[in-house]
């Protein structure tokens, strides 16, 4: 039938049921009598203690601090109170005899708070004085203490968990028992609820149905997370046999209700840990059976966590103290919270919750768990051998585990959690190994290569993925592509012993960024080169090769071979491309034009030259190698194919930008119709480089040619 409703409609309908529940123990505990009196049980002394008096309740003018002796009723029957009318759990008697003894007392003093007058006999400073006090016959809802709503949420917390889960999935058999257990813990929870935090005493046949309901409250709650680790994560037993521990622990607490045994030990504390017992077993029988299954595996980390810190630290504190007869060691209302923190681990284990975050949450949970067992042991055992008083002796046991059991987690993590982490400087040189290898199946092995040291997954192959990122909850890896690289899912991390981690994704996208940034800068270096080859090749034409041909066509041998000497110091320029970082604007003019001349003269060519400057110049290297390449490639080209009669050449500098033009009265092309060579192109590369504009114009009348660019780092010198 409840596949007919929406999840939204189950848990509603369960959320509303689990408040009716709820306000129904609020409307019990409230129908008590209340004397506003905070009494505690002093055991050692044979004493009901009053360790505060409420100022505005009905006994207001009994002193603080008092030995609450007796009261009595209209019927004047005296009942003296002691300690073991305080008992907060009464299956902590040692026989069904005193439990049934301590409920008849229970129903005679809330008889006698039920008569009105009470008369109240406390000692105070060893003077008896007796008080008549009128009890309302309602307990405000003030009084109520702490561990009254403790209890009534965490049985809230299980239930609403175990219904959300059952909701959103309850076609499977596991969260139909997870459902069992969260109701198990909430009839389980809200009856002690409400007799554990009563103020003096409850009606007998009340206390009887609470604590019944109490001890089925748990026994559900244990059925429940047994049939839970018969079918989770792996089925254990065939359907037919999930009955077998409800009907087991069902004719024990018909045993117990019905006191066959000899007593609340043997009928009820026996088989809770006899199902915590079985709880464990079933949880190393499904460890061994997930061995392989890494998610699986991961999951029922979560269940075990929770059962050995939750339940076993309530059995530990409260269930086995009181099976031995020496009392709980924590308050039952606050111990109720164990179970709280079961629940939401065996929660969040059948939801999967960030299973790939789980053996480090659990190992952290368990280091301080085992760090407080510590302290407390410590603490006990000096206080038993060398130091009588607790507080020297508690700080000495905190200093001694903060100084010898913290430091000692990494170690522990690494041998616990077996997770190596890979050197950071091996991965540096393997991912600048991968970028710097050229593309192409070599580059895609070493990455790969790269991806397998790094997290040994049990197999990898390619996929379109788009950032790096945990899938199906941590059982695969996604690496995005990376420039020429294919992106790979990676699974099943440690050869499958493993899921994948938060800290996995992260190594992932670093060793992406990191690879990206070095073939980024593989590509920068690579552009680079070009750029510099282009330079060097532009040079050699565009200056080497006018200088040779000047050299080539000068009549007299001691300036020919001066020119090749200069011809050589250009190119040494030209291949260091650092010589001279700083070159004066008129020591470079003035060698150009005494070059250019030269080549000129040995043609037959007049030369016009006019030089502007705003003052003496120093020029960047590239600057005058761009304004001595223009005007010999523009000189060469000209001599070259116009056959000029004059060239006519124009350099200034005006601030920081540089105008010159180059204009022949030769035989002109068409720019249209010519395909420029090597020369053209050089020069319009070179003054675009450094961001300038350059203007071919050519016709019947001859060529110009003009260049205008900026410098920003030019100087003037005084």
């Amino acid at each position: 039938m409840s596949a007919r409703f929406t999840p939204n409609v189950l848990l509603s309908a369960a959320v509303a049921l689990s408040v009716i529940l709820a306000a129904i123990m609020l409307g019990v505990a409230m129908e008590q009598r209340w004397l506003g009196l905070g009494v505690t049980s002093q055991a050692e002394l044979d004493l009901a203690w009053i360790d505060h008096v409420n100022p505005n309740g009905p006994a207001q003018a009994i002193a603080p601090s008092s030995v609450l002796v007796a009261i009595t009723g209209r019927g004047g029957e005296r009942i003296e109170i002691g300690p073991g009318d305080l008992i907060e759990e009464p299956d902590a008697l040692g026989s069904y005899a005193a439990m049934r003894a301590f409920f008849a007392r229970q129903d005679a003093i809330a008889e006698a708070l039920g008569m009105k007058p009470v008369e109240i006999e406390t000692e105070h400073l060893s003077v008896l004085r007796r008080d008549d006090v009128l009890p309302p016959s309602q307990r405000p809802i003030t009084s109520l203490p702490p561990s009254f709503w403790m209890q009534i949420g965490v049985g809230l917390a299980g239930f609403w968990i175990g219904a959300w889960i059952w909701a959103l999935r309850r076609g499977e058999w596991a969260t139909r028992f997870l459902l069992l257990a969260g109701a198990g813990l909430m009839v389980s929870a809200f009856p002690a609820a409400v007799y554990s935090t009563r103020e003096l005493a409850l009606p007998g046949g009340l206390f009887r149905v609470l604590s019944a309901l109490n001890h089925f409250g748990a026994t559900t709650f244990g059925v429940g997370m047994i049939g839970l680790f018969l079918v989770y994560p792996r089925r254990l037993v065939s359907p037919r046999w999930l009955a077998f521990p409800a009907v087991v622990f069902g004719a024990w607490q018909m045993v117990d209700i019905l006191q066959l045994a000899d007593g609340p030990g043997s009928g009820f504390h026996l088989a809770v840990v006899m199902a915590l017992l079985s709880i464990v077993v079933l949880v190393a029988l499904q460890f061994r059976l997930t061995r392989g299954n890494p998610r699986d595996r991961a999951a029922l980390a979560w269940l075990g966590l929770a059962v050995i810190v939750g339940a076993g630290a309530f059995v530990a504190t409260v269930i086995a103290p009181n099976a031995l007869g020496v009392g709980a060691v924590v308050s039952q209302g606050e111990a109720f919270l164990f179970f709280l923190l079961v629940y939401v681990g065996v929660a969040l284990g059948v939801a999967r919750y960030r299973l790939f975050q789980l053996d480090e949450w659990a190992f952290r949970i368990l280091f301080y768990v085992v760090g407080v067992l510590l302290l407390l042991v410590l603490d006990a055992i000096l206080i038993v051998t060398i130091i009588d008083e607790r507080a020297p002796a508690f700080a000495l046991s905190l200093l001694i585990v903060a100084l010898v059991w913290l430091p000692l987690r990494d170690m522990l993590a690494g041998l616990v959690l077996r997770r190596t982490k890979p050197a950071r400087g091996n991965l540096f040189r393997q991912v600048m190994d991968v970028a710097l290898t050229p593309p192409g199946r070599d580059q895609q092995a070493r990455w790969r290569a790269l991806l397998e040291d790094a997290f040994r997954p049990l197999s990898i192959a390619p996929g379109k993925l788009e950032a790096a990122a945990l899938i199906d909850d941590g059982l695969a890896l996604a690496v995005p592509s990376i420039g020429g690289l294919p992106g790979y899912r990676l699974d099943h991390a440690q050869g499958g012993r493993k899921l994948f981690s938060l800290n996995d994704a992260d190594l992932a996208a670093e060793l992406v960024t990191m690879l990206a940034n070095a073939m980024e800068s593989r590509e920068a270096y690579e552009k680079g080169v070009a750029e510099e080859r282009d330079r060097i090749a532009r040079d050699i034409h565009d200056n080497i090769g006018v200088q040779l041909m000047g050299a080539l066509h000068s009549r007299g041998l001691a300036r020919k071979d001066m020119m090749i000497r200069e011809t050589l110091t250009d190119l040494r320029d030209i291949i260091n491309n650092a010589s001279n970082p700083d070159l004066s604007f008129d020591e470079m003019l003035a060698d150009l034009r005494a070059q250019i001349s030269e080549h000129l003269f040995a043609a037959g060519v007049k030369m016009k030259w006019e030089a502007e400057n705003a003052g003496p110049a120093i020029l960047p290297l590239a600057a005058a190698h761009t304004v001595r390449s223009v005007v010999r490639e523009a000189v060469q080209n000209a001599l070259k194919h116009g056959q000029p009669e004059m060239i006519d050449i124009a350099i200034r500098l005006d601030g920081k930008s540089i105008i010159l033009s180059v204009a022949d009265d030769g035989g002109g092309f068409d720019p249209g119709s010519v395909q420029a060579g090597n020369g053209l192109a050089n020069m319009q590369v070179r003054v675009t480089g450094l961001g300038g504009q350059f203007d071919v114009t050519s016709g019947a009348e001859g060529t110009r040619i003009e260049a205008r660019f900026v410098i920003d780092s030019v100087r003037y010198t005084q």
